[in-house]
C-alpha cells in the first residue's frame, strides 16, 4: 500500500490558512475594532433593576462594599454592605512607622465608618471578598468602557471605580507605597453601572449616595473610569 504524502501546495495552502485565521483574529480583537464591534452590538437601551443601598449612615467611607453588595444582592447572595466591611481587607494609612502610604490595592486605606478617617479600596480586594460569597464574580479590570458597556447590555451590572462627580478630576495624588507608587483621588467613589440609553448618550448608576438608576453623561463616566485605572468587577 503506498503512503500518501502532502504536497508541498497542500502544506503551504494550510499554513496560509492558519496564519489568515491568526490575523483576522488579531485584528478583531485590537481595541479599535472590538470596540466598534461591541457599539454596534449594543441594545439601543437597558436599565437592569439592581437593588439599592445607601453607605449612610453606617459607612461615610464604603462606597465600594455597598456598590459590591448592590451587585452581589442582584443575583441574588445573601450579603450587605456591613458583611462585606467586615470581611474585606483593610489597612493602615500610612505603614512603616510612616514611611508608606496603605495601598488601595492590597485592602481598605483608613477606616470605613469614621468620617475623614478612610480613603478607598481598589478592585483586588474587592474581588477577594466577592469570591467568599460567589465563585461568579470576575475582575474586568483594563477593559475599555465600550466593552462595561456591552457586559450591561447583555444583562450585566457591573462595578466601576470612579469619583463622587463621576467626571475627570484634577485633584489626583501619587503615593508612595511598599509595594510601589499608587494613584488616589480623595474623590474616590464606586458605583454599580445598571444601564443605557446609546442615541441620548447617558448611562445608569446605582449610586451608594442613595440614588437609584442616576443619568450620568456618557463622556464624563468614560472619562472618570479611564482615569482611575480602568477598575471594574462583574458577575457571570
Amino acid at each position: 500500500m503506498k503512503k500518501k504524502r502532502f504536497s508541498f501546495k497542500a502544506i503551504l495552502i494550510l499554513l496560509l490558512v492558519i496564519f489568515s485565521l491568526g490575523l483576522v483574529y488579531t485584528i478583531f480583537n485590537s481595541t479599535g475594532v472590538k470596540d466598534r464591534y461591541d457599539w454596534l452590538t449594543l441594545k439601543s437601551s437597558q436599565k437592569l433593576d439592581v437593588p439599592l443601598e445607601n453607605q449612610y449612615p453606617d459607612l461615610p467611607n464604603g462606597c465600594e462594599v455597598t456598590s459590591l453588595s448592590m451587585l452581589l444582592r442582584y443575583y441574588g447572595v445573601k450579603v450587605n454592605k456591613l458583611d462585606l466591611s467586615e470581611n474585606i481587607k483593610h489597612v493602615s494609612s500610612y505603614t512603616d512607622d510612616g514611611k508608606y502610604r496603605g495601598n488601595p490595592h492590597v485592602g481598605f486605606v483608613g477606616y470605613m465608618s469614621q468620617a475623614n478617617a478612610g480613603w478607598c479600596v481598589y478592585n483586588e480586594p474587592l474581588e477577594q471578598v466577592g469570591l467568599k460569597y460567589t465563585s461568579r464574580i470576575k475582575n474586568f479590570t483594563n477593559h475599555d468602557f465600550i466593552q462595561v458597556i456591552k457586559l450591561v447590555s447583555d444583562g450585566h451590572p457591573v462595578l466601576i471605580i470612579t469619583t463622587t462627580n463621576f467626571n475627570h478630576v484634577g485633584d489626583m495624588q501619587t503615593w508612595q507605597t511598599a509595594q510601589g507608587e499608587v494613584h488616589v483621588t480623595p474623590s474616590s467613589h464606586a458605583c454599580v453601572i445598571t444601564g443605557f440609553d446609546k442615541k441620548a448618550r447617558i448611562v445608569y448608576v446605582n449610586d451608594p449616595f442613595g440614588h437609584k438608576n442616576k443619568a450620568i453623561p456618557w463622556k464624563n463616566l468614560e472619562k472618570s473610569y479611564n482615569q482611575q485605572g480602568k477598575q471594574a468587577l462583574y458577575v457571570e
